[in-house]
């Protein structure tokens, strides 16, 4: 449980069933808090080491890594409000757990290092994360959709226009201030629009954790990142069973887009041939 907060306060728990090593604990209706790293959720704590990464490991959250997605998350407070705040991290270590549970602790890289596992606690107003949807019946899809028209105060037949506008806006404010999402999917966006999970998001003035800042062809990833904005609107409108094309997911994200950062939008050249239908972005 986060810091101050009981079981008898949280009245649920939301578990991913595609980001595994995540889960979400109910307030209230639109306060969650995600909860990151705690071990794979299929079948308990589990620990899985890459063969092929040598600082890889599925489940876990290493220290150096909660270290940056709470200061790049403090550097979006500072520009809006409307972001997921990451509330804090705490190691493994500090929590007193039952004993068959310590070797989450001692857990290693395969080149030696050790992973110091931390968990993450990030405030968000949804659990559902688009990707989640593919597990749902429609029923429960139906449910879900419904809680954010309630939140949004619109009908059913304006959700997945509204998505648009509001995951558009959110990236036009990161690209404006200087961020760069270089994993944007629909893993990692809410059914309400919140861009989560912020370990790789490019940052002014924060290290990645490659050792670099990422300033190189900042243009060409920003040019990219509005086609994977495109396309989370497109995945969601194809879950929900609504007509969808790439292009005219396209157009409706950029003109959400402009209205917050028009001057990117208007000067790239690979932008405006994708509005004019002319060509993919390669």
């Amino acid at each position: 449980m986060p810091d101050g907060f009981s079981y008898e306060e949280v009245t649920a728990v939301q578990i991913s069933p595609l980001h595994g090593r995540s889960v979400a604990l109910r307030v209230s209706c639109y306060d969650w808090i995600n909860v990151k790293g705690g071990g794979w959720n299929y079948g308990g704590p589990q620990v899985y080491l890459s063969r092929k990464d040598e600082e890889l490991v599925f489940g876990l959250y290493p220290l150096l890594s909660a270290k940056r997605e709470l200061a790049v998350s403090q550097a979006l407070e500072k520009i809006s409000d409307t972001f997921p705040k990451v509330m804090y991290y705490k190691k493994l270590s500090e929590y007193k757990m039952p004993p068959k549970y310590m070797f989450l602790t001692e857990a290693k890289f395969q080149n030696g290092a050790s992973v110091e596992p931390c968990l993450l606690y990030t405030r968000v107003k949804s659990p559902c994360r688009v990707a989640d949807l593919m597990y749902f019946t429609d029923k429960e899809k139906q449910r879900a959709v419904q809680v954010c028209c309630d939140f949004w105060s619109i009908s059913p037949k304006q959700y997945t226009q509204k998505f648009t506008q509001e995951l558009a806006k959110h990236v036009a404010v990161m690209h404006k201030y200087g961020f760069i999402n270089d994993t944007l999917d629909y893993a990692n966006v809410t059914m309400l629009a919140e861009i989560i999970d912020y370990e790789w998001v490019t940052a002014p003035g924060i290290l990645l954790p490659d050792g670099t800042y990422g300033l190189e062809i900042t243009d060409a990833r920003r040019e990219k990142e509005l086609l994977y904005g495109a396309e989370v609107c497109l995945q969601l409108k194809a879950m929900l069973q609504e007509p969808y094309a790439l292009f005219d997911c396209y157009r409706e994200f950029i003109e959400a887009y402009q209205n917050i950062y028009p001057q990117f939008a208007e000067q790239c050249d690979g932008v405006q041939k994708m509005l004019a239908r002319e060509e993919f972005i390669l």
